[in-house]
């Protein structure tokens, strides 16, 4: 948990990496879900797709947080509540899921797609944004 006057957890460049690992995994997966849409599943391309789309707006608001932070350590007035806030958690929680699903979405194409190498390279990218988001997570309160 931070103090006041350290820097917003959002504010990190691990972050930015976070958000931007992110985008380019879920843009991985559509590309992908289309190219591969038929070859096992028309339902699995769609799933794809959709936890593409998932990603895809958990990278902008991440990405978008990331902003906020930025702009509000500039604030001559502090403000207390964008330390530790309640979301902080849930965004880890909700990046290593996405990703984690993303990662063992890419890992079903690739046993089974006709694009298998490119559907490792994905899930790759899709464990990266998880360790991002797990190493980006609040520390406990020191006593």
């Amino acid at each position: 948990m931070s103090s006041l006057g350290d820097p917003p957890n959002y504010s990190t460049p691990r972050t930015l990496g976070l958000a931007l690992v992110s985008i380019l995994a879920s843009l991985a997966h559509f590309v992908l879900g289309a190219l591969d849409y038929g070859a096992v599943s028309r339902y699995l391309g769609l799933g794809t797709m959709l936890l593409a789309g998932l990603l895809l707006v958990f990278g902008v608001l991440t990405l978008i947080r990331y902003a906020e932070a930025r702009d509000a350590m500039g604030d001559p007035y502090a403000r207390a509540p964008m330390y530790a806030t309640p979301h902080e958690r849930l965004t880890v929680l909700v990046g290593v899921g996405l990703n984690a699903a993303g990662a063992l979405a890419a890992l079903a194409w690739a046993a089974h797609g006709d694009w298998p190498t490119w559907h490792a390279v994905a899930a790759l990218v899709n464990v990266w944004a998880a360790v991002l988001a797990w190493r980006g997570r609040p520390l406990p309160e020191r006593v």
